[in-house]
């Protein structure tokens, strides 16, 4: 089955039948305003008793509010636009300092030929993997020279 067949079942079974069925709230009359108004007010009240009764409830049992009256000033767009113009400046300053520097920036950069006869110690043979986590005295009894090297 193709994805539009899922869709057209899902349409045909029910699920997409809600979103069909429910209707625009779009006014045109002066009563049908006055109506949307009035349910909007409504939900903003039942919001703001509920903050009301969790803080009545909160100050009767000596908890810490919830709903805490901010007596800071909010940011306004011009001082969010400087703020955010001067963060702009920062990064754009640090990038074209590291592009005016020319210094080779990245992991594994100024490594000869792939960087394999550095990446581990060619005295150490594969038969001796692990070697150095062994006690000293361990390490003495299997190779000497190893041992010392390690």
């Amino acid at each position: 089955m193709g994805i539009l067949s899922y869709g057209y079942k899902a349409l045909k079974s029910g699920i997409g039948q809600a979103i069909n069925k429910t209707k625009t709230n779009v006014p045109t009359t002066k009563i049908q305003k006055a109506t949307r108004d009035l349910k909007i007010s409504t939900q903003k009240l039942k919001g703001s008793k509920a903050k009301l009764n969790q803080t009545v409830f909160e100050m009767k049992n000596n908890q810490p509010l919830t709903f805490k009256k901010s007596t800071k000033k909010s940011e306004s767009n011009k001082e969010a636009y400087k703020r955010i113009q001067k963060d702009n400046t920062k990064v754009i300053k640090s990038m074209i300092d590291k592009a005016v520097e020319n210094k080779a920036d990245g992991g594994r950069i100024g490594r000869k030929m792939g960087g394999g006869s550095d990446l581990s110690n060619t005295n150490v043979k594969k038969k001796y993997r692990g070697f150095s986590k062994l006690p000293e005295t361990i390490q003495i009894k299997i190779n000497k020279k190893l041992a010392k090297k390690v």
